[in-house]
């Protein structure tokens, strides 16, 4: 600056007015430029950034799919106990047997199993920080918006199957006749005292009893409603490991 200074003013002081015009205006041009080089600079760095953005947030959806394929495998193995043990069950049931504690121990496991909860961290951070135009791959992101769609779908089928059957353990006409309080995990609440008081109907040894219709109703359903979760489960599997085959791809981060 203290060259380009001194230059005008020897420009000045020997009154070379056209030679001074010129230079200013290549002055006005250089520092033009020099905008101009700052502000590529600047938007190459921005874009720089985006772009390490965005393969950070492929990598972190990758996450959240391999999680979710860990708790898909843990859920269908649940589910695969659950049906096991329901149909274990119902043999019991058919062999009427004179002790019912040994139906009522295994009637909790029979109707319940472990249920899948997607890992959506990463998407949930990605839309609501309004970051997803920073997706710049148009298929993989469709890929990727496709997916959570489908997920959203199978998840609240999922929800619905599971809430209509859990409103078969309300139905019976009898509860206490059932026998919800010998199940083992309520039996120390209730307490031995009590327990000798309460009624213990062996509906188990009558076809007709329409307790034992709806035990066994219920113990069916359970085996029914499992399979869809497995099938279902299986279709939620498949979807991510293909979305997670094309994260695999764009999910280099360099050093």
């Amino acid at each position: 600056m203290k060259f380009f200074r001194k230059v005008r003013y020897d420009l000045m002081e020997k009154n070379k007015t056209g030679k001074y015009l010129k230079y200013a205006f290549g002055e006005i041009i250089l520092v033009v430029l020099g905008i101009l080089i700052a502000l590529q600079i600047n938007n190459w760095n921005q874009n720089t950034q985006k772009k390490e953005q965005e393969i950070v947030y492929y990598c972190k959806i990758k996450e959240d799919l391999q999680n979710d394929q860990r708790n898909i495998q843990r859920s269908i193995e649940s589910v695969n106990d659950r049906i096991f043990t329901a149909k274990t069950l119902l043999i019991k049931l058919y062999k009427q047997l004179d002790d019912k504690s040994i139906l009522i121990k295994d009637y909790i496991p029979a109707i319940r199993s472990y249920h899948f909860i997607p890992s959506k961290a990463a998407i949930e951070d990605i839309t609501s920080s309004g970051k997803l135009e920073n997706l710049n791959n148009s298929q993989l992101k469709s890929s990727i918006l496709q997916h959570y769609s489908d997920l959203e779908y199978a998840m609240n089928v999922l929800k619905q199957n599971q809430q209509d059957f859990s409103k078969l353990s309300y139905e019976y006409d009898d509860k206490v006749a059932f026998g919800y309080h010998q199940i083992p995990l309520y039996r120390d609440y209730f307490g031995e005292e009590l327990l000798k008081e309460m009624p213990n109907t062996n509906w188990q040894k009558d076809k007709e009893n329409m307790i034992f219709k709806q035990f066994q109703d219920h113990i069916s359903m359970s085996i029914i409603i499992g399979a869809r979760e497995k099938e279902l489960l299986k279709q939620i599997n498949s979807s991510t490991e293909k979305l997670k085959l094309e994260l695999e791809e764009h999910c280099v981060i360099s050093n």
